[in-house]
């Protein structure tokens, strides 16, 4: 064999090495940004609602019990909200009352803009709802006004938001970012037990607990007509 055709062939194999190490190194981070299916889960939370009876004024926070893609534990140590290293808040949002429907109570709720946070040193308190909104910012979702109808045990609240902001995050080494995992944004949705907490606050003086699931909002699809 030729001295030049070994030097082809060893470049040859030095490219096809670089190439297989840049490909399997970038696996972790291909895997953690693949778009999620839409009406599959994205993540599942806990929170409180936070209000003010005598204004309408509330605010919604809580954390993230689990995270699609996310393999690894979300706390750091026994799950509760002070270890939930993935936390959320509305902004001050307004719960506008309308004529009941029977035994139905409903409300409008404002539109507005809802908050992810990756706090790596998690310190969340249901006594403060600001503990929830600390840490890195790592999505902003906006909603419009929409309809909030509460039974006599529980209320339930649905509705589409779109992404409007993300920052990529790293967790357990890989790195994510919500607008390559739902770049349409989310369907959010929660049941609200009807017992009030007292929270002891003057500007929350009563707080209402809550769970729910966030589901992948699909690409938009466009009809035209001729």
């Amino acid at each position: 064999m030729r001295i030049g055709q070994i030097h082809r062939n060893a470049n040859c194999l030095g490219v096809i090495a670089a190439l297989t190490m840049l490909l399997f190194g970038c696996l972790p981070f291909l895997r953690a940004q693949m778009e999620i299916p839409s009406a599959q889960t994205v993540w599942q939370h806990t929170g409180r609602v936070y209000l003010d009876p005598s204004t309408g004024k509330a605010v919604y926070a809580g954390y993230v019990v689990h995270l699609d893609g996310v393999s690894d534990s979300l706390f750091n140590g026994s799950p509760s909200e002070s270890t939930a290293y993935f936390t959320f808040s509305t902004d001050v949002l307004s719960l506008t009352p309308i004529p009941s429907n029977g035994d139905l109570a409903l409300y409008l709720v404002s539109a507005g803009t809802f908050n992810v946070y990756y706090n790596s040193s998690p310190n969340g308190d249901w006594s403060d709802p600001a503990t929830f909104s600390s840490g890195k910012l790592i999505a902003t979702f906006k909603r419009d006004q929409s309809l909030f109808p509460f039974f006599t045990t529980y209320g339930f609240h649905a509705v589409s938001e779109t992404l409007a902001s993300s920052q990529p995050f790293t967790f357990n080494g890989q790195t994510y970012d919500f607008s390559r995992m739902v770049p349409y944004g989310i369907t959010f949705a929660s049941f609200f037990s009807a017992t009030p907490q007292s929270t002891g606050r003057s500007d929350y003086p009563v707080a209402f607990t809550a769970a729910g699931t966030t589901i992948a909002v699909g690409s938009v699809v466009r009809w035209e007509t001729k």
